[in-house]
């Protein structure tokens, strides 16, 4: 603690090495009573020790609680569980033993403890006079509330008072104690150690092992779960360096804060904030300017009147963003010491501030970082999110970085998978591979495993990925892990993946997928139609980007058989005939022949509804750019019964549903028009190809290609 590099706020983490989630955190900051003491000691040659309830046995007590799932089933002769609801009483007896200040707060009229605190104790003249009336106003909330039931408060307490005797044995004639106000009359007249001993013999233990990690003022917070939180930690680290501040050097840092947000204020304003303020304290008979005083005058005169920014002034200065570190050489497991060298080579910071960071996969040091967050992430450490800006045809990766002390915990958790991060990441993918029983969560475990660079995990993925295809029969499940595999045929060169062996995988699942596709496409309801009509839309896509010949002309092929299938869903039917029209596999001729059959008086309208909307959704430009298409609807439409329209009329307006209101109005032109709804066409002869031929390299510059 005495260390020069170690500057608060830190944290004090111990935890139980075989279940480091089983852990407690002693925060510290530069004005906690704790540290002042023991540096204070530490300086002087004055022993200090710890007094409460040793966590060797408190951890194991809190081990020794049943989960839910542990309990006893047999409660069938038992009635039913009725909730029980506190009455008022019991909840303010409650809050007064988790927050006894705030009890007295509210008792004395204050609404804001904190302020209450300041006022009173912070603020006074005389504080050791302070102590002394503290203690006899705990003792007269516990006589009121006696915590006899509180089996961990007393085992404390007994701990507590068999330290102090520890040292009055010791021959030491002054010992100060540093705990909670609640427990000090229990540490004034202390009971015999007889009774004591009563509490603290026999009680279960477990192995503890501790660290220090760096800690964040917002996580000083009550709303961090932090028990003995406060409030404001900016605030009142200023009130422990700045003791005798008038006001003056707050007001000139809220200025500041402001000013970097390209919020004007002048000295003026500083000095009218400043007289306000001391005009508020004088008017409530307060000692000296509080938070509360500071706030007000701020809002009035910096902020005129609006509550808004005062959002900004509590995370900048009242709550504050700093951030404590620790000195090389505190122990750590060997990962963390791993993780903390990768951070130092990669010169990155584990910083509490939210930032964004755009790497360039092209640069071997970009690659290394982006390859560091994804094993994180592997590891279920998440101190970065992706913004998948990677894609088609950029070399660009951006994060939002995060780190939060609690991570610290889970980078402790994994050190029994390996001592350093590549090592640990890659057992812990190994078992998670193990584990999976279906192929697309398989694919997805391969694609976040190939940016972070797992060399030795690669192979194990690919064998069992081959292994789980070889059994699948879903058609859905072969499709959606297909779209994965696409992906990184197609980009995988950035991170110099293994394409011959993606490319094996890639093609056995294709195959497997277009093999069972057609007869998946029979004998489906609606709902079954329009999920694998999604999956062909995408897998269309892939088969696109690939680009690859031999794969277009089987997939071509393969639609055409769902297209000349009967049984077929009627929505699937006109799908494939739409990516067939468009794919230039069908002549003018050929659609409108289908689309004959398909819209022909003798076939139920519902279901030749269904089949125009698989062959409309998505294709707006279709029916304003082709003639025949658009004639064969228009003169379908218009044969259609008044009864028999209605019907069909909600199918319709859900086919046109997702067009944009461009596409909606040229549409709507054509249809005032009627049948003769072409004014002009558009021949061959009228275009310059080799004008035309100019665009393609620049496209494909644009696109990547």
């Amino acid at each position: 603690m005495t260390h020069a590099d170690m500057q608060p706020p830190v944290a004090m983490l111990a935890y139980v090495p075989d279940n480091p989630q089983q852990a407690v955190f002693y925060p510290f900051t530069e004005f906690s009573p704790e540290w002042q003491a023991i540096q204070y000691a530490v300086k002087k040659g004055i022993p200090v020790r710890f007094m409460d309830m040793p966590l060797v046995h408190k951890l194991a007590m809190e081990k020794e609680v049943p989960a839910m799932e542990e309990l006893p089933e047999n409660t069938e002769e038992k009635e039913p569980a009725v909730p029980i609801i506190p009455t008022k009483a019991e909840l303010k007896e409650l809050k007064m033993r988790r927050q006894p200040i705030s009890y007295l707060a509210e008792i004395a009229g204050y609404t804001d403890a904190e302020e209450w605190w300041e006022q009173h104790i912070e603020f006074v003249d005389h504080p050791l006079a302070v102590f002394k009336v503290l203690s006899d106003a705990m003792q007269a909330l516990r006589e009121k509330y006696p915590t006899a039931d509180s089996k961990t408060e007393n085992i404390r307490e007994a701990f507590m008072r068999t330290a102090i005797r520890k040292a009055e044995k010791e021959k030491y004639e002054s010992i100060a104690v540093v705990c909670g106000a609640w427990h000090a009359p229990a540490l004034e007249v202390m009971p015999s150690q007889k009774e004591d001993n009563q509490w603290i013999k026999k009680l279960p233990k477990t192995k503890v092992d501790a660290t220090w990690i760096p800690w964040t003022n917002d996580r000083l917070m009550f709303e961090s779960g932090y028990g003995a939180g406060i409030e404001s930690p900016g605030w009142y680290e200023h009130t422990w360096k700045y003791p005798n501040d008038d006001s003056t050097q707050w007001l000139a840092k809220t200025a500041r804060v402001f000013r970097n947000q390209q919020k004007d204020i002048s000295a003026a304003h500083i000095i009218e904030t400043v007289r306000l303020t001391q005009s508020l304290t004088n008017l409530r008979g307060l000692h000296k300017p509080g938070l509360s005083e500071l706030n007000e005058a701020v809002q009035t005169v910096m902020c005129m009147g609006a509550p808004e920014p005062l959002v900004l002034l509590k995370t900048e200065l009242i709550v504050g963003k700093k951030m404590g570190q620790v000195p090389e050489g505190t122990p750590r497991s060997p990962l963390q010491r791993d993780f903390e060298l990768q951070l130092k080579k990669l010169r990155l910071k584990a910083s509490e501030a939210d930032i964004e960071l755009v790497l360039d996969l092209r640069k071997e040091n970009d690659r290394k970082k982006s390859a560091l967050l994804h094993r994180l992430n592997l590891l279920d450490i998440p101190w970065g999110r992706s913004n998948d800006r990677q894609g088609k045809g950029t070399f660009k990766e951006t994060w939002r970085l995060y780190w939060k002390p609690e991570l610290m915990i889970s980078l402790i958790e994994k050190a029994s998978y390996g001592n350093t991060i590549l090592e640990a990441t890659q057992k812990y993918v190994a078992i998670a591979t193990e584990e999976l029983t279906q192929l697309d969560q398989i694919v997805k475990l391969l694609n976040r495993a190939l940016p972070a660079e797992l060399p030795a995990s690669m192979d194990h993925l690919i064998r069992k990925m081959d292994a789980l295809a070889a059994t699948t029969t879903d058609t859905l499940v072969l499709m959606r892990a297909m779209l994965p595999l696409v992906n990184i045929r197609k980009y995988g060169n950035v991170r110099q993946t293994d394409q011959e062996m993606i490319g094996f995988i890639l093609n056995s699942t294709f195959y497997r997928m277009i093999a069972n596709l057609p007869i998946s496409c029979s004998g489906i309801n609606e709902e079954q139609a329009r999920k694998i009509g999604k999956s062909i839309r995408d897998i269309h896509k892939a088969v696109l980007l690939l680009d690859e010949a031999e794969y277009k002309t089987d997939w071509f092929a393969t639609l055409q058989i769902i297209l000349d299938n009967t049984q077929a869903a009627p929505f699937l039917q006109g799908l494939v005939l739409k990516i067939l029209h468009e794919s230039q596999q069908l002549v003018a001729e050929q659609t409108a022949q289908y689309f004959s059959l398909a819209l022909s008086e003798n076939n139920d309208p519902a279901i030749a509804a269904l089949w125009l909307e698989g062959f409309l959704s998505e294709a707006a430009m279709v029916l304003i750019l082709d003639e025949n298409i658009w004639q064969i609807v228009f003169n379908w439409v218009s044969a259609l019964e008044d009864e028999v329209f209605d019907k069909v009329l909600p199918l319709l307006r859900r086919s046109f549903a997702n067009y944009s209101p461009a596409e909606k109005s040229k549409i709507g032109e054509k249809v005032k028009r009627g049948k003769s709804s072409s004014k002009s066409t558009v021949s061959n002869d009228d275009i310059n190809t080799e004008r035309a031929l100019r665009v393609v390299p620049v496209l494909k510059e644009l696109m990547g290609i």
